[in-house]
């Protein structure tokens, strides 16, 4: 009897180590062999009076209707879904249409969209027709905490916002209201984020952070806890991430290129917007649900929009 069931847990062990083992989702993934150009908007736009000035930012609603970040000219573009002007905001002030210095966007699932207006230290919101609804200059934990330097904004598919403020050393999240929720990769944290500059909020429910003084990307889970840190040889100063389809990419204002990377950090695909020119300076980032990425060229004053082309 006894060797009986010797045998039978033999079995089981060869059976277990014979047994195929299950891919990772990383290796069922096609090789991204390029990125195809499929349109390029900016520095002048169809019905627009003045071209883009070193853009930073841009974002994409649910009607695919693009709203741009024209940090120079301190305002926001709308354009539509043929990406012809419809209406602008801003201009140099701070009253609740005036902007200094719009350097990241964010919507959310009805199209209202997010400013990070820097210089004034606030975040404006406002409906897909860009008519104004609020504006945030700090919340309340205990005590009113003000904004200081805001760098980054990403929205969750519940509402919930996500802000990175570099002044206060540590990134945030709040519910659709505003009213702060908790607070995650402060330096004093067990992982600080140093220069926090862009954030991202995955379709996994994870938090990226692009941090441009250390040249990583930290990943939190959905409750703030970090889980691990991405860096990679090619990775100098990452100043822009976005994910889609368990990739990782980045936008490097140091060596001027878009990378894309695995979960490890491994590059899987180098791009530059600056092909036979020179000064290419990537920043704004956006992938929208049908995987077309936009990315910014402040350097160029363009968008480009471009769809991966995946191999087998």
């Amino acid at each position: 009897m006894i060797a009986l069931a010797f045998l039978i847990v033999i079995s089981l062990v060869a059976g277990l180590a014979c047994s195929p083992q299950k891919p990772s989702p990383e290796r069922l993934l096609p090789p991204v062999l390029s990125l195809e150009v499929v349109e390029v908007v900016g520095p002048s736009v169809p019905g627009l009076s003045r071209p883009l000035v070193r853009p930073r930012d841009v974002t994409v609603n649910m009607l695919n209707e693009m709203y741009i970040a024209d940090y120079g000219n301190d305002r926001v573009v709308k354009l539509d879904s043929a990406r012809t002007f419809l209406r602008e905001i801003g201009g140099f002030g701070t009253s609740s249409y005036a902007m200094n210095g719009p350097i990241a966007l964010a919507t959310d699932n009805v199209s209202n969209l997010y400013v990070v207006d820097s210089g004034n230290r606030r975040i404006l919101q406002f409906d897909r027709n860009l008519n104004f609804i609020n504006e945030v200059t700090g919340f309340t934990r205990g005590e009113k905490v003000d904004f200081i330097n805001p760098t980054c904004i990403d929205v969750s598919p519940r509402g919930e916002i996500f802000v990175c403020d570099e002044g206060l050393g540590s990134c945030y999240k709040f519910d659709q209201f505003f009213y702060y929720v908790y607070e995650f990769g402060s330096r004093t944290s067990v992982q600080p984020v140093a220069y926090p500059v862009d954030i991202d909020y995955t379709r996994e429910e994870k938090i990226l952070v692009a941090d441009a003084h250390y040249g990583y990307i930290l990943t939190f889970d959905d409750f703030g806890l970090y889980l691990k840190s991405i860096s990679s040889e090619a990775l100098q100063r990452p100043v822009s991430v976005a994910s889609a389809q368990n990739r990782i990419w980045v936008s490097d204002g140091q060596t001027g290129l878009v990378l894309c990377l695995d979960q490890r950090g491994n590059e899987v695909f180098r791009w530059s917007p600056a092909v036979g020119e020179s000064g290419a300076e990537p920043c704004g980032l956006f992938i929208g649900d049908d995987g077309i990425i936009y990315v910014v060229d402040s350097a160029t004053s363009r968008i480009f929009v471009t769809r991966p082309i995946m191999g087998r």
